[in-house]
């Protein structure tokens, strides 16, 4: 949920400086139905309104092996304002089968 001001904020998945091979791609969804808005892309810009609670999924693929090591192969979603501010972030621990 938005708990400051309305903002333009760009939604950006990344790998938190780590280099693994993997392809990361983002869209906002509709929160009802969990479909993509728009068509993933490795990022979304979208206008968020004071108490609104946007919803958006992460696709990611691997393009190589990714180890058992989740305290430091992540996948972070941070959440940026039109002056490359961070005003929110998420993360998940990623690996390969």
């Amino acid at each position: 949920m938005n708990v400051g001001t309305t903002a333009s904020i760009t939604v950006t998945p990344d790998t938190n400086g780590v280099a693994l091979p993997l392809v990361l791609m983002v869209c906002e969804t509709n929160p009802a139905t969990g479909a993509c808005l728009a068509a993933p892309a490795p990022s979304v810009t979208t206008q968020i309104d004071a108490n609104e609670t946007p919803t958006f999924a992460v696709f990611v693929s691997a393009t190589g092996v990714v180890p058992f090591d989740p305290a430091n192969n992540r996948v972070s979603l941070r959440f940026k304002d039109a002056g490359d501010i961070t005003r929110g972030a998420t993360s998940v621990a990623v690996r390969t089968q």
